[in-house]
């Protein structure tokens, strides 16, 4: 049983408010939202009030808000619907630590005569806006948030330099709105994937903003949804969650980036007390959100220490969750110069709204124990040599 939960950047718990807005929303005997009768209308009304509420917290106009059943849909209609509104091949411009949602449509659409251009990143996963300039891009996808790292990438001087060169630019928000103002004028961006299950919200849920004028082909065909953009009946359910747990996240953003920065101080000095030799992938004064604690642990591999933690009943990653159990280290450690025996040594500990200060106390005591066991071990494995 779960008794610690420091999985946050893959999946936050759901919030109570949510909650209640979701079983209030199946309680209501909610139709399809595209009928006309009564429990249509009163689904489409709901709908309607969520998307307002999304694109409130964004900045923008409700009809440029397009639901998903996620950011990893949302990146896909991003990157593979600019692509296919082009008549010509395009050059597609991606950091090489975004996630693997960016990541695979983008290769996918390499494989069809577009071109795949990896930007580089400097030691602290972040790219330098000179390197889009060079690059001359049609499109650019970054995230704003890194899931792995938690670092903030500069995507308003990013956007800037792709548009110098009329570039179409994507902006994945999905790790961003509880912990940096995401607002559409200030990024710069024509595209923004939002994320329901990294908000606290339900999982099937998510979002991408569409600047109006953006030319994007639809993915899926078969109805009107979504401003044509998404065919098939709206989660209507999800959907009012996903707002609720939105509009939390950013009225409580500035206490919560305090309250999270807190905790993640008291966790990075127990992990370096508990665990000599303990790297942090970011120093403290790297711009990153206050909920992601990324280190390498030398001599163990990541993945058993989140299975040693599990154990004791602590939930946490070496990463991205869509990489949890790959043999290959960690692209993104890797891309900001790390050795592969450094990446695969990586632990995520991400933190969130019901994460507290037991709650980091009971991670160092576990990576203490752990530490010992370690230890012990190593020093059984030595003694033979050293009685010989």
């Amino acid at each position: 049983m779960t008794a610690v939960y420091a999985d946050y950047a893959a999946a936050a718990p759901l919030r109570p408010e949510a909650h209640a807005a979701v079983l209030e929303a199946l309680d209501a005997g909610l139709g399809n939202p595209s009928s006309a009768h009564d429990a249509g209308r009163r689904a489409r009304a709901r709908l309607e009030a969520a998307r307002e509420e999304v694109a409130a917290a964004l900045g923008a106009h409700p009809l440029e808000i397009v639901f998903t059943s996620g950011a990893t849909e949302a990146n896909n209609l991003a990157l593979a619907g600019v692509a296919a509104a082009r008549a010509l091949p395009i050059r597609i411009a991606v950091p090489a630590t975004e996630h693997a949602s960016v990541l695979a449509p983008a290769r996918a659409l390499a494989a069809r005569d577009h071109v795949l251009i990896a930007l580089p990143v400097d030691a602290t996963g972040r790219t330098a806006p000179a390197a889009v300039a060079t690059a001359r891009p049609d499109l650019v996808s970054a995230a704003l948030v890194n899931a792995e790292t938690g670092v903030v990438q500069d995507v308003a001087a990013f956007a800037a330099a792709a548009r110098a060169h009329g570039a179409v630019v994507h902006v994945d928000a999905a790790q961003a709105p509880a912990f940096v103002p995401v607002t559409v004028a200030a990024l710069g961006a024509d595209l923004v994937t939002l994320s329901s299950v990294k908000l606290g919200g339900p999982a099937g849920a998510g979002a991408l903003w569409i600047r109006r004028g953006t030319a994007v082909v639809p993915l899926a065909h078969g109805g009107p949804q979504e401003q044509r953009l998404r065919a098939g009946g709206e989660n209507v359910v999800a959907v009012t969650g996903f707002a609720t747990a939105l509009a939390l996240a950013v009225a409580e953003r500035e206490r919560e980036v305090a309250r999270l920065g807190t905790l993640r101080t008291r966790l990075r000095a127990g992990i370096a007390a508990a665990w000599p030799g303990a790297r942090f992938t970011l120093a403290p004064d790297v711009p990153s959100t206050p909920h992601v604690v990324s280190v390498v642990l030398p001599g163990i591999v990541g993945e058993d220490v989140v299975a040693a933690l599990d154990l004791e009943g602590i939930a946490a990653s070496t990463g991205a969750a869509c990489a949890a159990g790959a043999a290959e280290p960690s692209h993104v450690l890797v891309a900001m110069g790390r050795t592969a025996e450094e990446a695969r040594g990586a632990l995520r500990l991400s933190l969130g709204w019901a994460s507290t200060a037991h709650d980091v106390d009971a991670i160092v005591a576990a990576l203490g124990r752990l530490r010992a066991r370690v230890a012990r071990r190593s020093e059984e494995a030595a003694w033979p040599a050293l009685g010989s």
